[in-house]
């Protein structure tokens, strides 16, 4: 077959973009599939929204024209289906901005087909990372994410001569709440802590889920001082949240203790400093007013 017969063009302009992603996809970076997009999605762009004559703009999928729809609110999400019309069908292949986009001649359909399967993978990919990384409980990150991260905050603290802080923080009463009100309000108790500390650290900060009701958090580049003021944060956000929540015969509070990691230091020994911290402030703390 001649080399410039189309469908010989098209395989060799597939097998470049398929190269191509695999280049990007080895960077291990979450912006690969967003950049492989942005350059094969030259070769035409779906408007779901002027087709249909929409104008939902809550749905993810209007006025984005580097987005196929399917893929970021319909049925081939590989989430819930979001936004008017995507709701409509039990799957996108019966749309007609789906036929109009896809059917259009092979090469088309195989394109789509095959980024169609790119996107479901990545997906996996994803929620298999997330559960890797991540406490299926309270959505934070969790003790084995900690422990390949930690080391790299070390060397870059030894490196530039900084300091980081180690905070350590725990329900307090959680056991007595589990028993007397069982596992379920523990449970709730823990997202609800979670969910607090998450609005306590800054972004740059890493918040893991150290085991049971105990919560860590790697603050960079502080001291002390520094680690008050966090401490200050999450004790105010508790107070609100007992101010908010009169009813449950429970309050919610939290031991908190913190350490820095100075040059010289070991890491297991500010690890044991900021625990024991944290149990020195539970230990002087009266017994929580509403348990």
């Amino acid at each position: 077959m001649d080399n410039d017969h189309p469908l010989v063009t098209a395989l060799h302009n597939l097998t470049h973009d398929l190269r191509l992603f695999i280049e990007l996809s080895l960077r291990e970076s979450d912006a690969s599939w967003e950049e492989w997009l942005r350059l094969i999605l030259t070769k035409g762009k779906v408007k779901c929204w002027e087709m249909k004559n929409c104008s939902k703009n809550d749905c993810p999928a209007y006025f984005n024209d580097q987005i196929r729809c399917w893929l970021v609110a319909g049925t081939m999400c590989g989430g819930k289906p979001q936004g008017e019309f995507a709701a409509k069908y039990k799957s996108c292949t019966e749309c007609d901005v789906y036929q109009e986009a896809v059917f259009t001649d092979p090469v088309t359909e195989a394109y789509e087909h095959i980024i169609t399967l790119i996107h479901s993978l990545k997906s996996t990919q994803e929620r298999l990372k997330a559960l890797a990384i991540k406490d299926p409980l309270t959505g934070v990150y969790n003790r084995n994410f900690f422990n390949e991260i930690i080391a790299n905050e070390v060397s870059r603290s030894k490196r530039y001569n900084e300091t980081f802080s180690i905070v350590i923080m725990d329900v307090d009463h959680f056991k007595k709440i589990n028993d007397d009100y069982g596992h379920l309000i523990g449970d709730w108790i823990l997202k609800e802590a979670a969910e607090i500390l998450n609005r306590s650290i800054r972004s740059s900060d890493l918040l893991v889920r150290f085991g049971g009701d105990e919560f860590l958090v790697v603050t960079p580049a502080t001291d002390l001082r520094e680690c008050d003021t966090l401490i200050s944060r999450v004790n105010e956000h508790l107070a609100t949240w007992n101010e908010e929540h009169t009813s449950p015969a429970y309050g919610l509070s939290m031991s908190i203790g913190c350490a820095v990691f100075e040059q010289g230091k070991d890491l297991m020994e500010v690890i044991s400093e900021a625990d024991s911290s944290m149990y020195r402030n539970k230990s002087s703390r009266q017994s929580n007013r509403r348990i």
